[in-house]
Order: C-alpha cells, then sequence, then structure tokens
C-alpha cells in the first residue's frame, strides 16, 4: 500500500468513526462565575504567625479544563499555583490538580459546588515539609465580589488559615 493510500484508508475510517463530544463538561460552566481576574487582600494564621496577604486568582476555561492561577504575595515570599478543575461524571464531583513553587508534589483535590459555593478538599499531600490535608472555599457574594477561606485539618477539626474577600478586576 502506498503511503497515500494508507492516508485515505485512515481518513475514510476517522469519517466511519462516531463522532466524539469535544466540548468541556455543562459542570464547569456552572463554575464560570469564578472565571476573569481577582485582587484583595486575604489574613492569615498560619502556625500562630499572623500576616496580610495580596491574592490574584486568575479563571479561565482551556480546552476541557477550567485554569486556576493564584499568586499570593506574603511578607516578601511568593507564592504561586498553576492549577486545573475538571469534572469526573462517575464520582459525580470536581477534580483538581495544582502545582505550586511551595511543594514537588502536586496537590490533588476533589470538590463540590452547592448553590454559588465551591468547596474542594485535597488528598493528604507534602508542602514544606509537612503532610497536610487542606480545604478551599471560593463563595460568590456578587458579580464582582467572591469570599475566600482557607483551612486545614488537625486531628479531626478543621483550622482557619486563611480568609478574605477579593474584587473582579
Amino acid at each position: 500500500m502506498t503511503r497515500s493510500m494508507y492516508g485515505l484508508a485512515l481518513l475514510a475510517l476517522a469519517a466511519l468513526a462516531p463522532a466524539q463530544d469535544m466540548a468541556p463538561p455543562e459542570e464547569l460552566g456552572k463554575l464560570s462565575w469564578m472565571f476573569g481576574t481577582w485582587k484583595g487582600s486575604v489574613h492569615m494564621n498560619m502556625q500562630g504567625m499572623e500576616m496580610d496577604a495580596d491574592m490574584t486568582v486568575t479563571g479561565k476555561m482551556e480546552g476541557m479544563f477550567a485554569r486556576v492561577d493564584t499568586v499570593m504575595d506574603m511578607q516578601g515570599m511568593k507564592m504561586v499555583e498553576n492549577g486545573y478543575v475538571g469534572w469526573d461524571a462517575k464520582e459525580k464531583c470536581y477534580k483538581s490538580w495544582t502545582f505550586t513553587n511551595f511543594s514537588s508534589d502536586p496537590r490533588i483535590e476533589k470538590g463540590q459546588l452547592t448553590g454559588d459555593t465551591f468547596v474542594s478538599t485535597s488528598e493528604p499531600w507534602t508542602v514544606m515539609g509537612d503532610t497536610m490535608v487542606g480545604r478551599g472555599t471560593m463563595k460568590k457574594l456578587s458579580d464582582t465580589e467572591i469570599a475566600f477561606v482557607l483551612e486545614f485539618k488537625e486531628g479531626d477539626k478543621w483550622t482557619k488559615a486563611a480568609e478574605g474577600k477579593l474584587k473582579k478586576q
């Protein structure tokens, strides 16, 4: 078979194959209120250290995933995170994989959207030498303001580590 005949055969097979829906899952569209750039100040209390941090969150659709990039400037340290959120139809939950400059391991989370509140809980992951479980909550307050809360699990309870409001830019 010549190369051109082989190519024609592949094209014919592709035309006969059932079409695959390449649109993102509609559940990701329910997160669209998070898309855009958001900025604000976050008050942090981690291991007895209190500080304020400037936070910028940028959300957008990227293929079959929602991409969420976060930058926090806190007293001379800059935390940068790049994450992808997808929808797992079998488990009926959002799943995310976030990469940060504070850990060589990605943070893997599962989340749910209830009304205008998105809550995502991580699997145990190692950051700066400590293994922890985190929970992040983003709540739509209006079209131009969202609330952010970060908690860490300590034993059987959740301890608030950061909280603030972000305004849409």
